[in-house]
């Protein structure tokens, strides 16, 4: 904060306290995330998996079908705290 490039004990405070708000708040939209999934139809959420670094999540896994990637990642897009939807669903079939 005061331009020095050293964390004073206070700076150092800070940081660690907005570093755990953070991972709480990504924690969360995971959590809303998965459930959103989950209440979806066909879609297979045991073989998604959902990672959440400040607000951006990240689909990975497989799915059967091209539509159930692109309407997983539709569903995400419109979960709290989702700012922007990385989807690296592969479809692989059965």
């Amino acid at each position: 904060a005061d331009k020095d490039r050293r964390l004073s004990r206070a700076e150092y405070a800070t940081a660690r306290e907005e570093n755990e708000k953070r991972a709480v708040q990504d924690a969360a939209t995971t959590a809303r995330v998965r459930e959103a999934l989950s209440a979806a139809r066909g879609i297979p959420t045991t073989a998604i998996s959902v990672e959440t670094f400040e607000g951006e999540v990240h689909l990975s896994g497989f799915v059967p079908a091209p539509d159930l990637a692109s309407r997983a990642g539709r569903i995400t897009a419109g979960v709290s705290g989702v700012r922007m939807v990385h989807n690296n669903l592969v479809v692989r079939q059965r």
